[in-house]
């Protein structure tokens, strides 16, 4: 495990993450306390939902509506989707 600060991360971000892709567990500090971690993930690890054809239309034109939507985190684009299919269920 290789343990990095927050500027060291900044400056070897593209280092870290190949270790990262070869195996090796990365962790963020901030003063001087773990913060994040960057470790390898595959394919097994990444769960794929299948939309339904309805949900996938919303998207769609949700998409069209607005094609300038952006977020500023992914876990703000889950929450914003969860909301969205949620009323139109």
């Amino acid at each position: 495990m290789i343990t990095q600060s927050i500027s060291e991360a900044r400056r070897k971000l593209g280092e870290l993450i190949e270790l990262a892709r070869q195996g090796e567990d990365v962790v963020i500090i901030k003063d001087s306390k773990p913060v994040a971690t960057l470790m390898p993930i595959s394919d097994a690890n990444l769960r794929f939902i299948p939309l339904s054809s309805a949900k996938m239309q919303r998207f769609k034109a949700r998409l069209k509506k607005d094609p300038g939507i952006s977020f500023p985190s992914l876990e703000a684009a889950v929450r914003h989707m969860k909301k969205e299919f949620r009323k139109k269920a």
